[in-house]
């Protein structure tokens, strides 16, 4: 099949992923970040998450994220703890683990059955042992070296430590909406709602682009949403291929672009 795209700029396409995703060059990415539907009933634009082959249309997205990377790549899902027994193996059957980032998510939801969820994990996988990761590109503060394991650290109180991030990440805040929205929400006029219900934080994907990328590298989000991943992969001098199949989406994206002009050389609404 002809590509859909020519890779060497950043793109926008209004497109089903796995449509869009079959349609790229093997081996072309070197990061791709998903935060797919978790389909728990969330509205997006006109259509809702429910479906009944929700996991092997997962495992169908993954085969094809596998088959982009890089070798050098690297493979970022995020998701909710009550798909991990179904996830990790589609994972692990394809690639190589690194690790299960745990994202501390304070505005999860209530539960009836079950205690409060408060995080999200992020599974981190690569193909062949050659993926790039950045080590100190950020680090702990001193005053976070000085406490492990919630204890005060007498060494590390008395040194000037150079803290690697742990897989445990509670300094990225939620980006929640409300009386004390995020600074980054974008708000329906005249609300307190997001105008999408999922909008990630720029630091959140920034770190991951960070730590596995350099500039000029590209990264590819298959469920670019709001466009969080393409604005913070320009801002860190990367590229950034997304696919959106909402047209409301790709409206408030091209907004986001109008914004910061230098995020895509050519937005593809089809």
């Amino acid at each position: 099949m002809k590509p859909l795209l020519n890779i060497d700029k950043s793109k926008l396409f209004k497109e089903d992923c796995l449509i869009g995703m079959q349609q790229l060059p093997s081996e072309s990415i070197e990061l791709l970040f998903a935060d797919p539907p978790f389909n728990i009933g969330k509205k997006y634009g006109k259509n809702g998450d429910r479906r009944e082959d929700y996991y092997e249309w997962c495992d169908s997205w993954i085969e094809e994220g596998f088959r982009l990377l890089k070798p050098s790549g690297v493979f970022c899902l995020m998701t909710i703890s009550k798909h991990l027994g179904e996830i990790f193996p589609m994972m692990h059957k394809r690639g190589v683990f690194i690790n299960q980032v745990i994202w501390r998510n304070v505005s999860a939801s209530h539960s009836k059955h079950g205690f409060w969820m408060s995080y999200q994990p992020i599974l981190m996988y690569e193909k062949t042992g050659k993926f790039k990761f950045n080590t100190y590109v950020q680090r702990r503060t001193q005053d976070q070296m000085k406490t492990v394991g919630g204890f005060k650290s007498r060494w590390a109180a008395g040194h000037k430590a150079q803290g690697q991030l742990l897989d445990y990440w509670d300094d990225i805040r939620f980006l929640n909406a409300g009386n004390n929205a995020h600074p980054e929400a974008i708000l329906r006029k005249g609300t307190f709602s997001k105008v999408h219900p999922c909008q990630m934080p720029e630091a959140l994907v920034g770190r991951c682009i960070v730590f596995f990328t350099d500039p000029g590298d590209t990264i590819l989000d298959p469920f670019v949403g709001s466009g969080t991943t393409l604005v913070a992969a320009s801002k860190l001098g990367r590229f950034g291929i997304g696919f959106e199949r909402e047209i409301e989406y790709c409206n408030l994206i091209r907004k986001r672009v109008d914004h910061n002009r230098t995020v895509f050389d050519e937005v593809n609404i089809r």
